[in-house]
């Protein structure tokens, strides 16, 4: 059984994924490794640094190269490349990877235009824009625009990765450019431990340099293999080309105007204190690994599927297949979600708690994290109902909704640093309160606009998932609050690794008991992929329960 194990799982790694759950959770399985990565990386930055000035300027310098690579490739390149280039490469392989090439060399050249600008005025934008009003020194200022110049050339690297992404998608290859991330982190950590002591603070930022060409080369080798072909082209008068950035221009709009959201919160993170920049990160980090293993998994597996599905005429399929990628949203990640937030100290203690991370970082590190915690599901339903309008061919809508969102969220943020002087905790309230405004005029729109939905099925799962969430939310406080009280001593890490294991499977074993007695479909779809996928087929084998399988499952 242990060798039918890993034959079938290396077969599920390395052949095309052409269902939603499927692909997703082969995705969620190398995320979640890459964020096993991420809290080393973590680990060794608050152990190295703890919360410390020089690692909020660290945090605050990758704001602007971040926001430039958003404006300008980003997630908004799959949005509009992958119909275009696979449509193209169906008709004519060598037109395909002629596209691919000009739309690289055209984003490279622009990149570059306004990269060079950055680096140029790095000391006047960590100045004037990251730290206005701040108590940082004109020395803590260069330090942020050295480290900025250093991150800028990894963005640059990581264009040529992000079209390599969007081709391997095209051919439905998720795996690969899931594992690119990790080795991004490798490269971080490598160069943590072999240079932190020569080079400071500036060593996780050449990691992320080395880590860029690792996540570059890596898919290079896949596509290679798929025929790419590069050629120094710049075809800007190509019908293609011009409908690729013209579908990108309101997605890439809308990924740029969030992104203005991390300048916004590190300024106001800077405005308390530079140790604040740190203690928002680390809490971003830490309520980012569900939303990335669950939300974006699922979403980047749903967009192919559901463009398939689209039709004007009918989307009966189109709808059957939403709701069920929703709930299979919910069914992961409002669990995860109540766990987290009842041991949101626990896991920031394993996550950064190093010796120079303060109690004080660490009890305010918990404190933003549950305030994140709220709006985990809403930030995982996003990534889907944003693709859904994808898939239907209209990028117009989700910018709409991106704006207002980002209008609450920027505005609350403001209100509570500037003029009621909360902590940084308030930050990650704002976030939620943006996020489910978001989430929620997704929906609302997509109900108005597709007729057919059908809701009362649908509200009837949620709140059977709901329901069961509660459940295990409240079996795994009691014994939480117990074993920590009377059996573990807390300050001690093993100990403290121990209560936090015990606790998370008490509360993994309710909740798959509830989702069977109340007769959740995920739960038997979850039983049916893992038994396809991984064991001898009908080795894990339930009875349906009395549940309807509809023809839209096979695609789930």
């Amino acid at each position: 059984m242990v060798m039918r194990f890993i034959q079938k799982g290396s077969k599920a790694f390395t052949s095309q994924q052409h269902t939603i759950l499927s692909a997703a959770a082969v995705i969620a399985v190398i995320y979640l490794f890459s964020a096993l990565l991420g809290f080393i990386r973590n680990r060794l930055l608050s152990g190295y640094f703890g919360d410390s000035i020089e690692l909020g300027i660290y945090f605050a310098a990758d704001d602007i190269p971040s926001l430039i690579f958003s404006l300008i490739v980003s997630g908004a390149l799959s949005a509009a490349f992958i119909p275009a280039f696979t449509q193209t490469y169906k008709n004519n392989e060598k037109e395909g990877w002629k596209l691919t090439s000009s739309l690289l060399n055209i984003s490279l050249v622009t990149f570059l235009i306004i990269g060079i600008f950055i680096m140029i005025g790095a000391k006047t934008i960590a100045g004037e824009i990251i730290a206005r009003d701040s108590s940082l020194t004109v020395e803590n200022l260069e330090l942020m625009a050295s480290i900025m110049r250093v991150m800028m050339l990894a963005q640059i690297i990581l264009i040529f990765s992000s079209f390599f992404t969007s081709v391997l998608q095209s051919f439905k290859r998720f795996v690969v450019p899931s594992l690119a991330p990790v080795f991004y982190n490798i490269g971080i950590i490598t160069f943590i431990l072999l240079f932190i002591n020569k080079l400071g603070v500036f060593a996780p930022a050449w990691g992320m340099v080395f880590g860029a060409i690792l996540h570059m080369t890596v898919q290079l080798i896949a596509v290679k293999k798929l025929g790419f072909s590069y050629t120094l082209s710049f075809d800007i008068k190509n019908t293609i080309v011009r409908n690729v950035y013209k579908l990108m221009a309101p997605r890439a709009f809308g990924q740029a105007a969030q992104k203005f959201l991390d300048p916004l919160y590190t300024n106001l993170a800077l405005f308390i204190s530079a140790p604040a920049n740190v203690i928002l990160t680390f809490a971003m980090d830490i309520q980012m690994l569900p939303v990335r293993i669950f939300g974006m998994s699922i979403g980047q597996a749903a967009l192919p599927i559901l463009a398939g599905a689209y039709r004007e005429d009918d989307t009966k399929e189109f709808s059957d297949l939403l709701l069920k990628t929703i709930r299979q949203i919910a069914f992961f990640v409002v669990p995860v979600s109540i766990l987290m937030f009842i041991l949101r100290v626990p896991l920031v203690r394993l996550s950064v708690g190093a010796r120079k991370y303060s109690w004080e970082a660490t009890v305010m590190t918990a404190y933003a994290l549950g305030f994140y915690c709220i709006s985990l599901v809403a930030q995982s339903l996003i990534l889907v109902l944003a693709r859904a309008f994808f898939a239907m061919h209209d990028t117009k809508t989700p910018l709409k909704v991106s704006l207002f969102a980002i209008f609450i969220n920027a505005s609350t943020a403001i209100l509570f640093v500037r003029y009621l002087h909360l902590g940084v905790w308030s930050l990650g309230l704002s976030y939620a309160l943006g996020s489910m405004a978001d989430a929620f005029m997704l929906f609302y729109y997509l109900v108005f606009r597709l007729k057919n939905l059908d809701m009362a099925k649908f509200m009837n799962a949620i709140n059977r998932i709901v329901l069961a969430s509660v459940i295990m939310g409240i079996a795994l406080y009691i014994p939480y609050r117990a074993l920590d009280a009377l059996v573990f001593d807390t300050t001690r890490t093993l100990e403290l690794i121990a209560l936090t294991v015990i606790v998370s499977l008490i509360g993994f074993v309710t909740y798959m008991l509830c989702a069977w007695l109340f007769k959740i479909e995920e739960f038997n779809m979850i039983i049916e992929l893992v038994d396809s996928k991984f064991l001898k087929k009908g080795y894990l084998r339930f009875r349906r329960q009395g549940l309807d399988q509809s023809p839209m499952q096979s695609q789930l």
